[in-house]
């Protein structure tokens, strides 16, 4: 479980394990405690999107679910890790 800053006071806790997690879809097709990064089915409770702070392009913070730093977008994750 992660703590992500998503506003000024606000704070949103997200599972880092699987995004069965965080899910609430009423039918899910998954079985056992596999885990999963990317599910077209997939429901977040309500949809949070932050601004990476270096390149300012906006994504939305629960499919940056494996991300090594949270404040930046899966594109610029992409590139610090390599």
């Amino acid at each position: 479980m992660t703590r992500v800053k998503v506003g000024k006071h606000l704070f949103l806790n997200v599972s880092r394990r699987s995004l069965c997690d965080s899910c609430v879809a009423d039918i899910c097709v998954k079985e056992g405690n596999e885990r999963v990064f990317e599910c077209r089915d997939y429901r977040a409770v309500f949809l949070v999107f932050k601004r990476c702070s270096q390149c300012g392009e906006l994504f939305e913070v629960h499919h940056n679910l494996s991300a090594l730093d949270p404040e930046l977008c899966p594109n610029c994750n992409a590139l610090v890790s390599e």
